[in-house]
């Protein structure tokens, strides 16, 4: 499922027009605190979904991290901002997060039990699932 800081899927030209979908793009803009109102939201989903470890397989080395610290706070970062994008499996709910593009990011849930819960603090955290028209909807 794709989770983003926008609500829907961004047309072309609503990509081209929008100031802050990249760190880079926010801050030539004069936008940056608009862009990192967007950050924080997802850095308390993926903080949250850290609370029992996570496996960090990129940026490698491939390794577990226990504790929401410094070092997986900086994958995350990183990773928003483009900078490397990341590979990493929450343990918690098991579900995978890949980093990707213009304020976008790909989670695969391996057991669907975790989905509603996931769902919930996707919400919480002031974020949306994006959905296409030829894909299922998760409602």
């Amino acid at each position: 499922m794709n989770i983003s800081i926008f609500d829907h899927w961004l047309t072309e030209e609503e990509a081209e027009d929008s100031s802050i979908t990249s760190y880079s793009i926010a801050r030539s803009s004069g936008q940056l605190h608009e862009y990192m109102d967007g950050e924080k939201k997802f850095l308390k989903l993926y903080r949250s979904l850290s609370r029992q470890g996570v496996i960090c397989n990129r940026p490698g080395p491939l390794r577990r991290i226990d504790i929401a610290d410094e070092e997986l706070n900086q994958v995350f970062i990183n990773s928003l901002r483009e900078e490397r994008l990341m590979d990493v499996f929450f343990v918690s709910c098991k579900v995978r997060a890949l980093g990707r593009y213009d304020r976008t990011d790909l989670l695969i849930i391996e057991d669907a039990a975790f989905l509603s819960d996931l769902k919930e603090e996707i919400a919480s955290a002031g974020l949306f699932v994006l959905y296409s028209d030829n894909a299922y909807n998760y409602t």
